[in-house]
């Protein structure tokens, strides 16, 4: 992506169109002069590679070019590029310290410039260089230099140039469609990238491929920059497809204008391999596949799993826990739009054929979830494994303990905790990754209860239930 004041772009008709270049004649000439002068420049800061390009400006303004295109070359090739802190011979900050010191002990606070002269010879001797290296050290910010320039072709800039465009001006939409045709493996990575990021989507098959109509950050109230982000780096996920389109509504000033976008400009965009996205796309979902593996190691528990069809639709869940041939699919509602929320539940009733648990953060709650032909599981904040144990354990057939005869490992791996003081069982359950406030749940689906002899919890005894 771009900063928003170099984007390009011209509205025409309700429609906007973003400057997308050929990487030919003048952009590529422009391209070609960015990279050559940030190569020559090996040693100097950005601010120096900045202040150097002025003069592209005006060579761009003589072609007819808008200067917004170089900054925006600029600003692409240099983070393509590598910046280190420079080597120096002595630390900027202890230099200073030194002649501060050294001006306050011989004349005070303030100095006049033979003074000063006179504190840079005497530190200078003590540090051991001279005291023009001296003043240099304590004027310097120590900004980054360039170690290394980007190595990409002036082709490939003028490319990349399009691409962050094209991202940029999505970050103001309400609502995107892309449309792909390609192998099982491109709609398989997109549909994980898509869930991966955290974006609101519906998907569906659409004759030889697979639609998706996806909320965008400019249709949320919180989180627009971030939504914005993951939103952006969508885009090359669907052009890796061999046929695609992209349709978007996008927030103009006082009214939504339209943006499209499909294969037939494929040669303006880079074929970059898309950044490979955390296994987890949040700390509730790291923590939640956790404490589930923690409760019940003899369950394979998967995050991501394969989509499933829903009526037409696709639906990719978050998580998925086999036992033997059985399998429970589990689905977290939990950032949403009231939109959003209303085609999931709807996409949810269509499913049928499968185990699924619909775990929903209690401010989402409501009577359409009765509707639901699903077990549902109401958390409150963060989802943790506990929450869904009993459900998923009466569904997987039985009770987790079960796993000893597949994987020889009893839930939590918990020494036999009858008899013992709940103080010495909270410990345990501590150490295992189970916190406190539901360490009593824990206990009771794994077949213990609390025995209680007054209101203090060092009191309490943990015993095993009668044919457990």
């Amino acid at each position: 992506m771009l900063p928003s004041n170099l984007l390009v772009a011209r509205v025409r008709g309700g429609r906007v169109e973003p400057l997308l270049l050929k990487p030919e004649g003048i952009p590529l000439a422009i391209a070609s002069e960015v990279l050559e002068r940030i190569r020559g420049g090996v040693g100097k800061s950005r601010g120096t590679l900045l202040a150097e390009a002025e003069d592209l400006m005006e060579l761009a303004l003589e072609a007819g070019m808008d200067l917004r295109v170089v900054k925006a070359m600029l600003t692409l090739a240099l983070r393509a590029s590598r910046f280190e802190r420079p080597r120096l011979p002595l630390d900027p900050v202890r230099a200073r310290l030194e002649v501060y010191e050294a001006a306050a002990s011989m004349y005070g606070v303030a100095v006049t410039e033979g003074e000063r002269e006179a504190v840079l010879e005497r530190v200078a001797a003590r540090l051991g260089c001279s005291a023009q290296v001296l003043e240099e050290l304590i004027s310097s910010q120590a900004d980054e230099v360039l170690a290394e320039p980007p190595s990409i072709s002036a082709e490939e800039l003028v490319r990349r140039y399009n691409l962050s465009a094209v991202q940029t001006l999505l970050f103001r939409a309400l609502r995107l469609e892309a449309a792909v045709v390609a192998d099982g493996a491109t709609v398989k990575r997109l549909l994980r990238a898509v869930k991966l990021l955290g974006l609101l989507y519906m998907a569906e098959r659409a004759g030889r491929g697979v639609s998706i109509a996806i909320d965008g950050p400019a249709s949320l109230l919180r989180q627009t920059r971030r939504y914005g982000t993951r939103l952006a780096k969508l885009v090359p996920y669907v052009m890796q497809a061999e046929e695609w389109s992209i349709r978007a509504d996008i927030e103009g000033r006082g009214r939504t204008l339209t943006f499209e976008l499909d294969d037939s400009s494929s040669g303006l965009f880079p074929k970059l391999e898309p950044e490979l996205e955390p296994l987890f796309d949040s700390e509730l979902e790291r923590e939640f596949y956790r404490s589930l593996s923690a409760l019940a190691p003899g369950w394979t528990v998967r995050r991501e799993p394969e989509p499933l069809v829903a009526g037409g639709r696709i639906l990719i869940p978050d998580f998925s826990v086999s036992r033997g041939d059985q399998t429970v699919y589990i689905e977290i509602l939990g950032f949403w739009t009231r939109e959003y929320l209303e085609r999931k539940l709807e996409k949810l009733r269509e499913l049928r054929g499968v185990k699924v648990v619909v775990a929903v953060n209690e401010e989402l709650a409501c009577s359409s979830l009765k509707e639901l032909p699903h077990e549902v599981v109401v958390f409150k904040r963060r989802l943790r494994g506990a929450d869904v144990y009993p459900v998923l354990k009466r569904l997987l057939g039985g009770p987790a303990r079960e796993g000893a005869e597949e994987g020889g490992v009893a839930p939590l791996d918990l020494p036999d905790l009858d008899g013992k003081p709940l103080s010495e069982a909270l410990k345990v359950l501590k150490a295992r990754g189970v916190e406190e406030d539901r360490a009593v749940k824990v206990l009771e689906s794994l077949g213990y209860t609390v025995e209680w002899t007054s209101l203090d919890p060092s009191s309490a005894v943990v015993r095993k239930k009668r044919g457990s």
